[in-house]
C-alpha cells in the first residue's frame, strides 16, 4: 500500500508542476491565433488525471494512516501543507477554465510565477515525510 501511496503522490505532483506550464503554453498559442484544440484536449485530461491521483493517494494515506496508526505534530503540519497544495492545484484548474474561455489575463510572467509557488508546499511536505519531525 505504501508503494502505490508514493507513486500516486508522483503522480499527482508530475500533474501539480507541469498543468500550469501547459496553461502558459496554451494561452500563448490562442494569443498567437494558433490551434489550440489538441492543447485544451489534453489539459483537460491532465486536470482530471491529476485529480483521480490526488484521490488516490489521499484513499491509500488514509488507509496507511489509520491501518498502522501514523501520527503526531508532523503529520497535522504536513496535511495542512497537503491541503494548500490541493488548493493551489484547484486554482489551477480554474486558471484552465478561464483560459479555455478566453477569460486569463493574467501575463506570461504572472503564470510563470505561479508555475513555481507549488515548491513552496512540496519542499516541507518532503522534509515533514521524511523526517517526521515539525
Amino acid at each position: 500500500m505504501k508503494t502505490a501511496h508514493i507513486l500516486f503522490i508522483i503522480s499527482w505532483m508530475a500533474c501539480v508542476f507541469v498543468l500550469p506550464r501547459v496553461i502558459l503554453h496554451y494561452q500563448l498559442a490562442q494569443r498567437s491565433a494558433k490551434d489550440t484544440d489538441l492543447v485544451k484536449l489534453l489539459s483537460i485530461k491532465l486536470f482530471r488525471f491529476g485529480l483521480l491521483m490526488f484521490l488516490l493517494a489521499l484513499s491509500s494515506g488514509m488507509w496507511l494512516w489509520l491501518g498502522l496508526g501514523v501520527g503526531g505534530k508532523w503529520l497535522l503540519v504536513k496535511l495542512i501543507l497537503v491541503f494548500l497544495l490541493l488548493c493551489y492545484f484547484l486554482v489551477s484548474g480554474w486558471l484552465l477554465i478561464c483560459t479555455i474561455r478566453q477569460k486569463n489575463n493574467l501575463s506570461s510572467l504572472a503564470l510563470r510565477i505561479f508555475n513555481e509557488t507549488s515548491l513552496l508546499f512540496v519542499i516541507p511536505i518532503i522534509y515533514l515525510a521524511v523526517s517526521k519531525n515539525a
